[in-house]
This record gives structure tokens, C-alpha cells and sequence, in this order.
């Protein structure tokens, strides 16, 4: 994997992890969040948007590699 494409997945991840903290606060029906519930939210938030942006990745790579 190349330094363009980990950026790729590194910058996928992180619009993703926005978007999924922002689903996971609002679907958390508690509203006294302690710095430790929001951190943990947050860090989750980033290995699901990791994985979905390594997955996207993987399934755009794979797909160019059969048209050639």
C-alpha cells in the first residue's frame, strides 16, 4: 500500500468518523456524558469508520484490478 492510497483511507476514516460520533450521540438517549462515555464513543466511531473506509478501499482496488 502506497503513502497516496494510506491518506486515502486515513482521510476516509476520519469524514466517516464525524458522521458516525454524530449517530452514535444522538442514538444515546443519556445526556450527562462523562469525558470517559464521549472518548470511548469517539474511538469507536474511528475503528468503524477505519474499517468501512479499508473496505471501500480494498473493493475499489479489487474492481480496477478485474477491468484491466
Amino acid at each position: 500500500m502506497n503513502l497516496k492510497r494510506a491518506g486515502v483511507v486515513l482521510l476516509g476514516a476520519l469524514a466517516m468518523t464525524v458522521v458516525l460520533f454524530y449517530i452514535d450521540i444522538n442514538f444515546y438517549n443519556d445526556y450527562d456524558f462523562t469525558k470517559d462515555n464521549v472518548n470511548e464513543i469517539l474511538f469507536w466511531s474511528f475503528v468503524r469508520g477505519l474499517v468501512i473506509s479499508m473496505a471501500v478501499n480494498i473493493g475499489n482496488y479489487y474492481r480496477s484490478v478485474q477491468k484491466k
